[in-house]
């Protein structure tokens, strides 16, 4: 059953890199099916837990608190959708967690997860080097937003993190576990491609990261050395001692180089700290984190509460409209109160402190499957740092690959006692039954909800992601297959970019007029439930007062153009609100006006509106977002202006305001 469950583990994973390595939770479907499969095939090994290290229990105590304060939030969080995804995220690392526990450490299940990830270094490695040369190649994706190398991921934070894990689990395993040759060879040719990876990535933080991970990885086989007074404790204590002047040697060429591929030729790596619109970011993240202290403000609630938090003065008029604060213990506090940041950082602590003792403590003398738990011990906690450090820099644990190494990485470093032989006195099937009992309702949950996400990724793959490209070439099947997926797994993001396909269907040449205003009100419809499902987001209010102005319906228009200036705050750079509102007001009163429909005074009102919403939507875009349209438009308005205050005409409101 162990061969079984190590085949599922090793096609989650597989799923997760191919499929899963975004913040689309509809993505993670396939991984999730089979990690609840490999989850309930793991229950057979149950018996180990019977033989856990001292302390353990007090980390699991630490872990269920962490992991049960978010899911409580998620269960209040005002956007549904994220806190779904939240939640998927917390039971895949919560399943790959008791998978870890679960999993003998010398048995087939372990060593065919890291088969697993071997051949996906190779894989990552192999499509990197593709891209490269040609940042086109997106396999098994139709196109990809990175121009960096990202292998099988979308972006090369992705790839850097990942490989950076494989790495450490796979150097860990080679080095310290007794199996066979031709295992620990692939183990090593892994590593190695692993590495290339992240070189390839040029991920900054990545670099740093493996740097920190594979001195911890050393130092940590130095203690194990040490303890089973081993001869190659003093050589492994003198690299250890000597691995920060080699990392150096590396790292700081190598940053330096990463720094001239982004166009950074100064050589001056004080610039890699500078990154000003990340640390305006964490600023606006502690800013947030203020209103609501104790229990945050929801999933991933940074994503919309930054909006009104962001100071253009200080922080720039184009910001970046990124959903994450690239923190993940500012993420925590913001979505989750500095409590649940506090109970995650308390959790992590504890089970390095548990996992660090385990290994110093250890057995004597030691049975051989000693040498697989070490393995193990080592590679978990050298992963926990790297991750934890590159936790700095992204937000690592937001897609389901990353929760779930993560997941692996905790129960990997928790100490274990060594068992060579079962003892059937200790009634294995009884362990196994009792285990299976009580994962058998959250293995079912999580099974559930990979099946219908993955109904909803088939739906969406030839329109979003596949080589059909339906989006573009057939929108009206692609609108078809956007609604099959909304009734199994509705979502803001789906209902928007079903929004821009009839939008842009209503655009295309030739189109009867009749048809153009039919998918304009399609449009209008999906705007209006992305609105519904995240009213919190000024994309969508925005996208649809531009459609109900096109549609000639000006009062809807307006009410969500003055929903949209709300909710975007200082992000008028990023929405424009402000500016397709006064474009609107000036284009409805000008054709009423010109056409005597409404009197003068009345147009005149609603132009010295415009004129407000155009002179804030300036002082909050750059010059040259604004264009030359714009600045067309802002002539003609003035002139308009001027002729009617020449011909003495005095505002008036509109009927009703």
């Amino acid at each position: 059953m162990q061969f079984v469950s190590g085949l599922f583990i090793a096609s989650a994973l597989a799923l997760a890199v191919a499929f899963g390595g975004q913040t689309l939770d509809y993505t993670w479907g396939p991984a999730l099916t089979a990690l609840a499969a490999a989850l309930l095939t793991a229950c057979s090994g149950a018996i180990g837990l019977k033989e856990r290290g001292k302390g353990t229990w007090i980390a699991l105590t630490f872990l269920a608190l962490a992991w049960g304060w978010v899911l409580w939030r998620c269960w209040g969080s005002p956007v549904r959708e994220f806190a779904r995804s939240d939640a998927l995220l917390v039971a895949g690392m919560m399943a790959s967690f008791c998978w870890a526990l679960l999993a003998a450490p010398a048995g087939a299940a372990v060593r065919l997860l890291m088969a697993a990830l071997a051949v996906l270094g190779i894989v990552d490695l192999v499509l990197a080097l593709q891209q490269r040369g040609d940042p086109s190649v997106a396999w098994p994706f139709q196109h990809r937003p990175a121009t960096f190398p990202s292998g099988l991921f979308g972006h090369y934070n992705h790839l850097a993190d990942f490989s950076l894990v494989s790495a450490v689990f796979l150097s860990a395993r080679a080095f310290l576990a007794k199996d066979s040759l031709a295992e620990r060879l692939l183990q090593a040719l892994g590593a190695l491609a692993s590495v290339a990876c992240i070189f390839l990535s040029g991920s900054r933080g990545g670099m740093l990261s493996l740097c920190v991970a594979a001195g911890t990885l050393l130092a940590l086989s130095a203690l194990a050395a040490w303890r089973e007074k081993s001869k190659k404790r003093v050589v492994l204590g003198i690299a250890t001692l000597a691995m920060p002047l080699v990392l150096a040697a590396v790292a700081v060429p190598t940053m330096k180089h990463f720094q001239e591929r982004r166009g950074i030729t100064d050589g001056n790596l004080e610039r890699f700290a500078d990154n000003r619109s990340r640390l305006h970011g964490y600023g606006t993240a502690v800013d947030l984190t203020m209103d609501h202290p104790v229990s945050g403000g929801g999933s991933r609630s940074f994503g919309w509460q930054k909006y009104a938090a962001w100071k253009p003065s200080e922080s720039g008029l184009q910001p970046p409209n990124d959903d994450f604060v690239h923190n993940e213990l500012l993420q925590a506090a913001v979505d989750y109160g500095w409590v649940g940041a506090g109970l995650i950082a308390a959790a992590v602590l504890v089970v390095i402190l548990c996992g660090a003792a385990g290994l110093m403590i250890g057995e004597s003398p030691s049975p051989p499957s000693l040498r697989a738990i070490d393995a193990m011990m080592c590679g978990g906690l050298a992963a926990m740092v790297g991750t934890l450090v590159h936790s700095n820099f992204s937000f690592v644990t937001h897609t389901i690959p990353g929760a779930m190494y993560l997941g692996l990485a905790l129960g990997f470093a928790l100490p274990r006692r060594a068992v060579d032989r079962v003892d059937y006195a200790a009634r294995p099937l009884l362990w196994a039954g009792g285990a299976m009992v009580f994962l058998l309702p959250f293995a079912v949950i999580l099974g559930m909800f990979g099946l219908r996400a993955t109904g909803a990724f088939r739906e969406l793959w030839p329109v979003m992601f596949g080589r059909e490209q339906l989006a573009r070439t057939s929108p009206g099947l692609a609108a078809e297959k956007l609604n099959n997926a909304l009734a199994a797994w509705p979502g803001t993001e789906l209902s928007g970019m079903a929004g821009h396909i009839a939008r842009d269907a209503a655009l295309r040449p030739g189109l009867l007029a009749a048809d153009s205003r039919d998918w304009l009100s399609q449009a209008a419809d999906f705007y209006g439930q992305a609105k519904a499902l995240n009213p919190f987001d000024p994309e969508w209010p925005v996208n649809r007062a531009n459609v109900l102005s096109a549609l000639g319906r000006d009062d809807e228009a307006e009410e969500d153009y003055e929903a949209a200036v709300k909710l975007e705050g200082g992000m008028e750079g990023t929405f424009r609100a402000r500016f397709y509102y006064g474009r609107h007001l000036y284009g409805r009163w000008y054709r009423a006006w010109t056409k005597q429909e409404r009197p003068p005074g009345q147009a005149l009102a609603a132009f010295l509106k415009a004129r407000q919403l155009f002179k804030e939507a300036a002082e909050l875009t750059e010059a040259w977002v604004r264009g030359k349209e714009e600045s067309e438009m802002v002539k003609g308005l003035e002139e308009t202006i001027t002729f009617l205050e020449g011909a003495k005409v005095l505002p008036e409101p509109p009927p009703g305001n």
